[in-house]
């Protein structure tokens, strides 16, 4: 007697199981392999894509594991020592970026409303009766106003999130009012609690300024008002192309030349205006385009300019991270003109001015001059070791990565006694230096 239908079907799911149960473990064996192949290779300790150290495979101690440590660690050299991670980050990324692009698309053919020929609407329409006759009306004039010189188109490069900024080549975020901020990435009682003199200093950027009307929103009168301190400077520009001056194409950082009037502004806000400043003695440019973080993480290939910086003749000084002495940064990755990370999505401003850390020291051994705090995010790494040259010590302390390291939210007035510092600078700019409501 055959089968029956019921029977065979059951058969077809069980043999599906079974299928995707290989399937599931051969993935799983292939994951494994491409990540305990490290034994047979030596471990990647940085990431020039992504600019950051990678996660080496962990030693196992008991303490280590008690607290989670050694489980969080073991977690994180999955991802970053597999064979071909970067490979398989680039592709999910893309994956990624692709079905976002499609799914705004049809997002956009959906709201588009069906267009309806006017013979159509005329044929199916009943026919109008004959207008009254009215005495003669006087002619209305509407003047249409002319567009401003300043008028920009904001074009959608990602979905709801980056645009470019007409055919410039620039890529921005739209600017948000301060309003829909709240202020207290740096907790208001901390800095009221601080009995030293403070200093704020703001980078006006894309999310806080609207290039169609620069006045629109005065963020920095506004969080001025939210963040009481001694002394108040800004990074500001009176129009688009003087933006495109001192910002990266496809980058939220302020480049070469907007670090360094940053590193001006700030000095002379906390030592005045005669205090003697750095130049440069050069300006480098390195024969390789520069995807900058925009760019980077939504793998475009859209910039058209080469990653430049400012030479300076600065004295020695030992840089301690987190604690442990050693090299901040990778700037002895630029040999030369030929000799420099340059893989397409190269994060050259990490590379060059380093990464961000929960804790970096500045040493210039000169006692006789003061300590400084410095608290900000990555804006600060390209003027750190500037504004470092003009202090005996100089703390940078990151709130993204602080407690994560140590264990407790940053105190300033608490860390500046222990640490003998006499001033502290907050250095940020709009989404830096409050959460969004």
């Amino acid at each position: 007697m055959g089968k029956s239908k019921g029977s065979k079907k059951d058969g077809r799911v069980g043999m599906a199981k079974k299928i995707g149960g290989i399937v599931f473990i051969a993935l799983c064996f292939c994951v494994l392999c491409l990540f305990y192949s490290v034994i047979f290779r030596k471990q990647e300790t940085i990431s020039i894509e992504e600019n950051r150290t990678l996660q080496n495979v962990p030693l196992f101690t008991p303490a280590d594991f008690v607290t989670g440590k050694f489980q969080d660690e073991m977690e994180n050299s999955i991802g970053d020592q597999m064979l071909f991670s970067s490979q398989i980050k680039y592709g999910v990324k893309q994956f990624y970026n692709q079905l976002t692009d499609a799914a705004s698309k049809l997002d956009f053919e959906m709201k588009t409303p069906e267009i309806v020929p006017i013979e159509q609407i005329a044929s199916s329409s009943e026919p109008e009766p004959e207008p009254e006759q009215n005495p003669p009306q006087e002619e209305i004039v509407v003047e249409i106003e002319q567009p401003d010189k300043n008028c920009y188109t904001y074009k959608e490069v990602v979905a709801g999130k980056l645009y470019k900024l007409d055919d410039s080549g620039y890529i921005v975020e739209k600017a948000r009012a301060p309003e829909e901020y709240n202020f207290t990435v740096y907790d208001p009682t901390m800095l009221a609690q601080i009995t030293f003199p403070k200093y704020l200093y703001f980078i006006e950027t894309p999310q806080s300024a609207d290039f169609n009307d620069l006045k629109k929103y005065n963020a920095f009168e506004y969080i001025k008002e939210r963040m009481p301190m001694t002394g108040y400077d800004m990074l500001r520009y009176n129009s688009f192309d003087e933006y495109k001056e001192l910002f990266y194409q496809t980058d939220h950082h302020w480049n070469y030349k907007g670090s360094y009037t940053g590193y001006t502004q700030i000095m002379r806000m906390l030592e005045g205006k005669d205090v003697e400043l750095l130049k440069p003695t050069g300006t480098h440019t390195y024969d390789t385009i520069y995807n900058g973080s925009y760019a980077r993480d939504n793998l475009l290939k859209c910039a058209t300019e080469k990653f430049t910086v400012y030479e300076f003749d600065i004295p020695p000084y030992t840089t301690y991270v987190n604690d442990k002495q050693t090299e901040y940064g990778y700037r002895s990755y630029y040999v030369s003109d030929d000799d420099f990370p340059h893989k397409t999505y190269s994060n050259h401003y990490g590379m060059y001015y380093g990464d961000d850390w929960a804790k970096v020291v500045y040493d210039f051994g000169c006692p006789e001059k003061e300590n400084l705090l410095i608290l900000g995010t990555s804006f600060t790494n390209a003027v750190n070791e500037l504004i470092a040259s003009h202090y005996n010590k100089t703390h940078i302390l990151d709130f993204r990565h602080y407690k994560k390291q140590y264990g407790k939210n940053i105190n300033a007035q608490k860390y500046m006694e222990e640490n003998d510092i006499s001033k502290v600078v907050i250095i940020g700019h709009l989404t830096s230096l409050g959460y969004r409501k």
